[in-house]
């Protein structure tokens, strides 16, 4: 279904709506996975979560030059000073977390400097690395949207009452707070201003990019127990 089609049915349809519903059932699978019902009720085993932790860390660095690549292709200020900001948060306090929750499980310094990257990892890598190099904002966009938007999904599901291991409830924490959800808010606006001024083929490519990145979210938290 086109986004006018789904907007016909929809006329209340956001862009980002569309790509939401574009994206089923991973959507659904992932932002209501057993590994974050696990995860809020502070069930999630120790080497669930280093695991999970582990391979995360390894995506970050490619995420983090994603960001790079829409602070350059975004056409305003305002919207670059958006990513800039949010790339700060995220090799600042998010770094930090990181490498507390390493010391604190026992996760090995080369494990998580140099670490065996899983299937799902590496298929993630690539994705964002494709979007970065395809000169496209809109394409960054449905990435970064898919990624940020679903995290924040599942984080403001988990219990008001957060599990006592610190990277499990930090890790909820930093997808939870007022700061990420103002980015997110401000994400999926900017999302749907740009899908509506592009072309169809355009619209094409972030459907596909937003799909595929909640298909690789699904899998990301299904290789934690494996």
């Amino acid at each position: 279904m086109t986004f006018e089609e789904h907007r016909d049915t929809n006329p209340e349809a956001r862009f980002t709506d569309w790509l939401r519903d574009g994206a089923e059932p991973h959507w659904t699978r992932m932002t209501t996975h057993r590994f974050a019902h696990e995860l809020g009720a502070g069930t999630l085993g120790d080497a669930v979560a280093a695991r999970y932790l582990v391979q995360d860390y390894a995506f970050v660095n490619s995420f983090v030059a994603l960001l790079g690549y829409a602070i350059a292709y975004a056409p305003s200020m305002p919207s670059k000073r958006q990513f800039a900001q949010f790339a700060a948060a995220v090799t600042a306090d998010e770094n930090d977390f990181f490498l507390r929750s390493f010391r604190e499980l026992a996760v090995p310094e080369p494990v998580w400097k140099t670490p065996e990257l899983g299937p799902v990892t590496r298929d993630f890598i690539d994705l964002l690395q494709s979007a970065g190099r395809s000169g496209s904002y809109a394409q960054a966009l449905s990435v970064l949207c898919a990624a940020e938007w679903s995290y924040l999904t599942w984080a403001k599901a988990c219990p008001p009452e957060r599990p006592r291991q610190f990277w499990l409830s930090e890790w909820i924490e930093l997808h939870a707070i007022p700061q990420f959800e103002a980015f997110v808010t401000w994400l999926r606006e900017e999302t749907d201003r740009v899908g509506a001024s592009v072309d169809d083929e355009t619209r094409r490519v972030m459907a596909a990019n937003f799909r595929r990145m909640m298909e690789l979210e699904e899998a990301f938290f299904d290789a934690a127990y494996e």
